[in-house]
């Protein structure tokens, strides 16, 4: 097992453990935040039913059908209103089970239930285990994009049993393989290299590989995180590498493009642009396509621009100036 320690300032550090079997510590590491708590626990209807003694009987439980389809202000009122009903308090402990998704919601309910409580992720799938699940950030999803709403809410203790990726469909494993190529492009030599040399072994699952790679990645994020908590300096930014496009294809092929194959699609064209503006060598770009292309994730067509420019706009990232412009608007 390796453990992490993530301390943005102003926020309470979150305990990262990361290894083989984890899963079967969960009900004594959320006991040691205090004896006689009551947990809740908004759980992925899949990840429970694949595991159906994943959690202990006495927790409330909150089955959640997972994937975007649940980060929406209708499941958002469902899930506090139901809280509310089971009159739970303030030493509440919420634990969030599944992927990104839930981890994402999980992590907004906890953030206004009574203005706050304690917050858990045990993220299930590749991608939240390298991103969503670390830094804080919650959201859910509006029409007019991805991620709009939301907060920062650091969870106390995240919990990633890479084991649980066993049972995951290949293509969601490759999902998160993207955001691993993503940390090895943008700041890891090494993890970019142990992805070239054994990405056979790491698509096949491998464990030991696998702890390597997400211990590698969180590493990397937290130094970032630390740096930029909420993201008011610039460096967080460059954690949404290839990101901006990656949310504009998800959201206008509603959501039915996995994450990390969108952020694939957006890391060949980050990687254009970098030649282009002669920001990178075309020998260092060509080297990383061919990383994408090793792990399954061939360029793709893109939609029109004119498809993709709406959901540009709406970008969470953007600036005023930026929004301006492309919205084609004269303040002068």
């Amino acid at each position: 097992m390796n453990q992490l320690t993530c301390s943005p300032a102003a926020d309470r550090p979150t305990t990262i453990l990361i290894g083989a079997g984890l899963r079967f510590e969960l009900e004594k590491r959320v006991a040691e935040y205090g004896e006689g708590r009551r947990v809740i626990s908004l759980v992925d209807q899949v990840v429970e039913d694949t595991y159906p003694n994943l959690l202990p009987s006495h927790w409330l439980k909150i089955p959640l059908s997972g994937g975007e389809d649940c980060k929406t202000f209708e499941v958002l009122e469902r899930v506090l209103r139901q809280m509310i009903g089971w009159k739970l308090d303030r030493s509440t402990i919420l634990v969030a089970v599944g992927g990104g998704t839930v981890g994402d919601l999980g992590g907004l309910v906890a953030s206004l239930f009574l203005r706050g409580i304690e917050l858990v992720q045990v993220p299930t799938t590749l991608v939240a285990m390298l991103d969503s699940s670390v830094g804080g950030k919650t959201a859910i999803n509006v029409p007019e994009g991805k991620n709009l709403v939301g907060t920062y809410k650091p969870a106390s203790l995240m919990l990633s049993d890479v084991e649980l990726l066993s049972s995951l469909p290949r293509e969601h494993l490759l999902s998160g393989l993207g955001e691993a190529i993503k940390m090895g492009i943008g700041f890891n030599r090494e993890l970019f290299a142990l992805l070239e040399s054994q990405a056979a072994t790491v698509c096949a699952g491998d464990p030991a590989l696998l702890t390597e790679v997400v211990t590698m990645a969180v590493g990397d994020k937290i130094a970032t995180v630390e740096a930029d908590p909420h993201e008011t300096t610039g460096r967080r930014r460059c954690l949404n590498l290839g990101h901006t496009l990656a949310h504009a294809l998800e959201a206008s092929s509603n959501f039915s493009i996995l994450h990390g194959h969108a952020v694939a699609q957006g890391l060949h064209f980050a990687l254009d642009v970098a030649t282009t503006q002669q920001a990178m060598t075309s020998v260092d770009t060509e080297r990383c396509h061919a990383l994408i292309d090793e792990f399954g994730f061939a360029r793709q067509p893109l939609p029109a621009a004119a498809q993709l420019l709406e959901f540009f706009t709406r970008d969470k990232k953007m600036e005023k100036a930026t929004r301006t412009e492309a919205t084609g608007s004269n303040t002068k």
